[in-house]
């Protein structure tokens, strides 16, 4: 009769046997990355995610001393928001400046642009004074419109400021696409091209 090895290691002791279940470890991470990086649109070019939602309404000052209201947009044309970090963030301003630098491009989609920051408007002010930009750039002092956009979740400082977003709403005031910065080692700039080529995508897609 056999006699059973004193220590003898159980099944899951052995290193073969770990080395391949660490594989499968490895090989069912990579697969589930995946997935998720598809169904969040991120994946491949990182075009973002194709939505068909209403816009959530909104008014905020802006640093030209008046207001702006999603309704003065709504049926004239299609309006980009960007939610940014804003003061301290230099890719969030170099965004602004080099997107108004190729802006005719977005315009003859008939696209104009907010850009949504919480920073204190006295604060805001004389940053883009000081960076000559002359587009919409509203305060959202209380976070209610970068909550209501979820633009406070996909951040570096989750719930305390906006991360990098963008969103297409179109004329009939529907939300048809947006793109967060979520990490993955990518940068959060967004290169001009890249956001052309997706806004112009989806506008076509949805057929505005």
């Amino acid at each position: 009769m056999a006699t059973k090895r004193k220590n003898a290691q159980p099944w899951w002791g052995k290193r073969r046997v770990q080395r391949r279940l660490a594989t499968l470890g490895a090989l069912a991470l990579v697969v589930g990355l995946f997935a998720w990086l598809v169904v969040r649109g991120e994946g491949g070019n990182g075009s973002g995610e194709y939505l068909r939602e209403p816009a959530p309404p909104f008014t905020l000052p802006t640093v030209a001393e008046g207001q702006v209201s999603l309704s003065d947009h709504v049926g004239r044309h299609n309006t980009l928001l960007y939610f940014s970090e804003g003061i301290g963030c230099a890719p969030c301003f170099d965004q602004i400046v080099d997107l108004e630098a190729d802006w005719d491009r977005f315009a003859a989609l008939n696209v104009e642009m907010v850009s949504v920051m919480i920073d204190p408007m006295e604060e805001l002010k004389a940053e883009i004074d000081s960076r000559g930009i002359t587009g919409i750039v509203a305060t959202d002092e209380d976070k209610s419109v970068s909550w209501s956009y979820e633009a406070m979740e996909a951040s570096m400082h989750p719930g305390v400021k906006p991360g990098h977003t963008f969103v297409l709403v179109n004329k009939a005031g529907q939300m048809i696409w947006r793109w967060d910065w979520i990490g993955h080692g990518k940068p959060m700039y967004v290169e001009v091209d890249d956001l052309y080529n997706d806004v112009s995508t989806w506008l076509q897609k949805a057929g505005t």
